[in-house]
């Protein structure tokens, strides 16, 4: 059922700058520059592997006017990426020279802020990118280049429903307060207790959404049922053009997507070209001008 990770889905004050950061400092490539599907006025933008792989996919919603995130009782935090293993001196020297100010470090990883302040954690494993996946614009060997995502760190006020969302709707084994897809050696979703009971808030930096992968449409159907089963937050189920997606509410209200791996973004940009273009779905072909209008617009 669930394989691993899909994509996260965070957000922006600052499109270029985030661009910059996200494609120059770390390396991944531009896959798609696309609109929220769910507010046609927000530019919506992906970062990967050279093919746009899932488990790879860092997305943005860009929002200029957003304030300021309140982390209290519930929410998602701290993106651990995987590096292939020896690759930490390189990355460390690498965000020092480009004045990424490291917050945490040891012998297999280090911790800093994006331009939003969400928190990314590279971690070394014992792998490195396959050299089709390597991306080519950037000044980042191949031998060094981020691997995928490694796991995510949620903070919710009732762990207990948490943890049997994940293991009794998801299909995740759960150890020590870690859930993983039960096919997976890694992907690894660690739950914590809050402290807190004031409400959190999205805002600059706040990660919106995680994304899990399944194989195929099939499988957001058992999902769902388990999910009406036990009574969870059935928010849609819906054709995004280069996935398919179930969105749910765990139950403490943070947004968990489920995604099938396919068709993925060649859907209408060839691999080669992919991120090149202000690309949307067949769906959305229609609305174009009005779309790239509004974006335009917002932008004056």
């Amino acid at each position: 059922m669930i394989t691993g990770f899909h994509h996260l889905t965070a957000i922006t004050k600052d499109a270029e700058k985030n661009k910059t950061f996200y494609t120059d400092t770390l390396g991944l490539r531009l896959v798609k520059q696309t609109v929220n599907q769910e507010n046609l006025t927000d530019p919506h933008f992906f970062y990967g592997d050279y093919k746009g792989t899932p488990g790879t996919i860092l997305t943005f919603f860009e929002l200029p006017r957003v304030g300021q995130r309140h982390e209290e009782d519930s929410f998602i935090h701290e993106v651990l990426l995987k590096i292939p293993q020896g690759s930490l001196p390189f990355w460390k020297k690498r965000l020092t020279s480009k004045a990424v100010r490291l917050i945490a470090n040891d012998e297999v990883s280090c911790s800093f802020l994006d331009p939003d302040d969400m928190k990314i954690t590279l971690v070394e494993a014992a792998e490195v990118i396959a050299l089709e996946q390597a991306t080519r614009h950037s000044d980042v060997p191949a031998q060094y280049q981020i691997i995928g995502i490694l796991g995510i760190h949620y903070t919710v006020a009732d762990l207990g429903t948490t943890e049997a969302f994940f293991r009794d709707v998801l299909g995740m084994s759960l150890l020590d307060h870690v859930a993983r897809p039960i096919s997976a050696l890694d992907g690894e979703s660690r739950l914590i207790q809050s402290t807190r009971l004031r409400r959190s808030r999205l805002g600059k930096g706040a990660i919106d959404h995680i994304a899990y992968s399944v194989p195929e449409r099939k499988d957001l159907d058992l999902i769902l049922d388990k999910a009406k089963y036990r009574q969870i937050t059935v928010e849609k189920i819906i054709d995004r053009g280069y996935f398919q997606s179930l969105y749910l509410r765990e139950p403490n209200g943070l947004r968990i997507e489920i995604a099938t791996d396919y068709p993925g973004f060649t859907l209408d940009e060839p691999l080669e070209k992919l991120g090149e273009t202000f690309a949307l779905p067949d769906f959305l072909e229609p609305k174009r001008k009005a779309i790239e209008a509004n974006i335009l617009k917002r932008k004056k």
